[in-house]
């Protein structure tokens, strides 16, 4: 096998333990998994939020028809969901778009994904992972305990702060301290002389990590906050087992700070949809989805 293809195999494997994790955080959150012919269809029983009910090609298919996916369009519509698709945009050919389009589906969300590996991606390792480096008055924790809970629900119902997450795994909150006790997820909160400013929350699957969402004050949202937030994260999850983390590269800047400490572009998770769903929208936006459970 050439250096290319053999790049090619460990990036598909690499997007499949992404799929994979959302396939395990979404069960955990009550969604109903059914495979028909050559698609996955995922459906929440009782909520029709946009991140839990969706159609995806099963694994390892390399292609499929309009046709194919029409039958898991169907089975949405019988459940009285939108026809959405959402897949890893790196894992099919862009005739599979275009498949989409013929559909009548158009883009609703493209999402980037990054990707950080301690042992190294095509055989580069990551900087070595530095101790975070906290602004002045500035002290963060890893926390098992109601206070991660009381400070999202804050967040949840405070315009003052900046919810950034990648839009493709729900953040419930009133389920926290279970998922908790179970070690499904991981709270940082933040403080700033002794007041909290900011959470950040890692979903937590096995082997891989999701940073599911950052929450700061937007006064104090800065380079260097972010950076300590997030070098803390990637040693949570490391300490925790975690062989592969992913992350939102929700700007520019976000992104530029995410490869200085070794996140690798992976391209997008992307998801069509039948029109506006507005009834589906994760609250407050679909980049945003702070819900209540």
């Amino acid at each position: 096998m050439d250096n290319a293809a053999a790049k090619e195999k460990e990036s598909r494997q690499l997007l499949r333990q992404v799929q994979d994790h959302l396939f395990h955080a979404h069960g955990n959150l009550g969604a109903v998994r059914e495979t028909l012919g050559m698609v996955e269809v995922l459906h929440h029983p009782t909520n029709p939020t946009a991140t839990l009910n969706y159609v995806t090609p099963r694994r390892n298919t390399a292609w499929l028809s309009g046709k194919m996916v029409e039958q898991g369009l169907a089975r949405l519509r019988d459940l009285n969901r939108t026809a959405r698709v959402q897949y890893i945009e790196a894992l099919y050919p862009p005739l599979f778009a275009k498949a989409l389009r013929d559909l009548k589906l158009d883009v609703e969300r493209e999402t980037p994904l990054m990707l950080y590996k301690p042992a190294g991606i095509h055989g580069q390792l990551p900087p070595p992972l530095a101790a975070p480096v906290m602004p002045d008055g500035v002290t963060m924790e890893l926390v098992s305990d109601q206070r991660g809970v009381e400070l999202w629900w804050y967040v949840w119902q405070n315009a003052f702060y900046d919810v950034l997450t990648l839009g493709v795994e729900p953040l419930f909150v009133g389920r926290d301290l279970a998922a908790l006790k179970l070690g499904q997820q991981a709270d940082i909160l933040v403080y700033r002389y002794g007041f909290p400013v900011g959470v950040a929350r890692l979903s937590l699957q096995t082997a891989t990590a999701h940073l599911l969402a950052t929450a700061l004050l937007r006064e104090v949202r800065t380079p260097a906050m972010l950076r300590a937030l997030l070098l803390l994260a990637l040693k949570t999850a490391a300490d925790r087992g975690a062989e592969l983390i992913f992350a939102p590269g929700e700007s520019d800047d976000d992104r530029c700070l995410l490869r200085e400490i070794g996140f690798r572009d992976f391209g997008a998770i992307v998801c069509y949809a039948a029109g506006a769903a507005s009834e589906e929208s994760d609250a407050p936006n679909v980049e945003q989805p702070v819900l209540s459970l």
